[in-house]
């Protein structure tokens, strides 16, 4: 029997345009400007993900779903540096929506297991994201992240 998992999710609203998001999430370039110092994307599904970052470390994943402009789900593979998942594995889905002029891109994750030994990765995972999509708000707005012509 499978147990039950934790999971997180945030978001934050721009004007930004779809495109702009989805190349902040998918061009290693782009990456670089607000999470990663290493980053490498393999645009499709199967694709390889993996970027190395201050908030996370190294970690690296399968890309599961790849709906261009829309949906990014990735699929970890087991890391080191994090705590061993015995049922399972974390996926992160990012999900870039629209509503009332403006763009919503949310992270949601799941596969944390309940237990304590897993409540610091989770409590890593949220705050981690939070203080990645502000950078990234950030550099929304100061132009670092240019505004892609949709």
């Amino acid at each position: 029997m499978r147990r039950q998992t934790r999971g997180y999710m945030q978001g934050f609203e721009t004007p930004a345009s779809a495109a702009t998001l989805w190349r902040s999430l998918t061009d290693p370039d782009m990456l670089h400007a607000w999470l990663a110092t290493e980053a490498t994307v393999e645009p499709r599904v199967g694709g390889r993900y993996a970027t190395v970052s201050r908030l996370f470390g190294r970690r690296k994943a399968h890309i599961e779903r790849f709906d261009a402009g829309s949906r990014l789900q990735l699929l970890y593979d087991p890391n080191a540096d994090w705590p061993p998942l015995p049922d399972g594995a974390l996926v992160e889905d990012f999900i870039i929506d629209e509503r009332k002029g403006q763009r919503i891109l949310r992270v949601m994750g799941a596969g944390v297991p309940p237990d304590e030994e897993h409540a610091k990765m989770l409590v890593r995972l949220r705050t981690g994201w939070a203080l990645a999509f502000a950078q990234l708000q950030l550099r929304l707005k100061d132009g670092t992240i240019a505004e892609v012509a949709p």
